[in-house]
């Protein structure tokens, strides 16, 4: 973990925009980005799975940049790939919840407790535009950053917001390489802790 959150801290100190030295701070010391899981159940779905998830999305996501000549700056893909899940920051909190475990010796369910990460969202808004929302108030974002990370859960599902989404890829079709990297890591790479 440590290793991980040094690889991290290590590529934010390069990024050359004004309040990144405030971000870097809010990161470490008052948010849980570095011993959060990247979810409650399913990929990373650990201690320290958000900083993990997000190294590996930001290193697909420069692979990306390099496969397909999309001629993004370091900077962007820094910010992009390790910010995009921001919104996870301080989002889950351990919890417990009573769970079947075999059967007692008199045939009745054997009930045990068991320690789980439950949701706990004191910023609700959707996902991607919560890490927008949360980055700008340290750093300032280009256009192609804040769509990119705004929809980086790929095509929504109500009317509206798929027209907004299929005109910020038109404009941006690197979009498509964040949400590709997010799903790569999510699927391919990640651990999921299962019961």
């Amino acid at each position: 973990m440590d290793n991980v959150k040094q690889q991290i801290l290590d590529i934010l100190v390069t990024v050359k925009r004004e309040g990144i030295q405030e971000l870097i701070k809010y990161l470490d010391t008052k948010t849980d980005y570095f011993t959060a899981p990247a979810s409650a159940n399913y990929h990373s779905n650990f201690e320290t799975g958000l900083s993990i998830h997000s190294l590996f999305t930001r290193d697909l996501f420069k692979l990306k940049n390099e496969q397909f000549h999309l001629g993004l700056s370091e900077d962007t893909i820094n910010i992009c790939g390790l910010g995009h899940d921001i919104c996870k920051c301080n989002f889950y909190k351990k919890g417990f919840k009573n769970v079947k475990k075999g059967t007692k010796p008199n045939g009745y369910a054997n009930w045990v407790e068991k320690e789980v990460w439950e949701i706990d969202d004191m910023l609700p808004l959707s996902h991607g535009h919560k890490s927008v929302i949360l980055l700008q108030r340290f750093i300032s974002l280009s256009e192609f950053e804040v769509l990119a990370i705004a929809w980086h859960m790929g095509l929504p599902e109500d009317y509206e917001s798929k027209q907004s989404y299929n005109k910020a890829v038109l404009k941006y079709p690197a979009i498509i390489a964040l949400h590709i990297a997010d799903i790569e890591s999510s699927h391919l790479m990640e651990e999921v802790i299962k019961e």
